[in-house]
């Protein structure tokens, strides 16, 4: 893991998860977004429209995020670290099977200047 993907702080807010990285950057999180992007095999379907997302050939890149419906104010009510390496969500929506690695998390940054960059890119300015 590198400095680009270890988190040095994680705080829950009101309406949104921060993660300060060990290279400087700061991450926001909107708890909906962090919801409509759950890595787990059935949202990720869900944002493939129904298409395969485990065989070598599946769809790229994270689908359609509005196929996946939660409430504006949706909320975590329990965040678990996994290892060392991901955090897992317990939403009020009842869902809480995707496992968010750190380095997925660094890669769906929503803030301006990660949104204009491909993952590639994020790896690149880190070095």
């Amino acid at each position: 893991m590198n400095l680009i993907t270890q988190p040095k702080l994680l705080k829950k807010h009101g309406n949104a998860f921060q993660i300060e990285w060990k290279d400087g950057h700061e991450s926001w999180f909107p708890y909906s977004y962090l919801r409509q992007m759950c890595p787990c095999a059935e949202c990720a379907i869900i944002r493939h429209e129904g298409k395969d997302v485990h065989s070598l050939f599946s769809p790229q890149g994270d689908g359609d995020i509005d196929l996946i419906e939660v409430s504006d104010d949706i909320q975590p009510l329990d965040i678990q670290l996994v290892g060392r390496y991901a955090l897992q969500f317990n939403w009020d929506d009842g869902h809480n099977t995707g496992i968010y690695p750190f380095e997925i998390l660094r890669e769906i940054c929503p803030c301006p200047k990660c949104a204009s960059l491909s993952p590639t890119q994020n790896e690149e300015d880190a070095e």
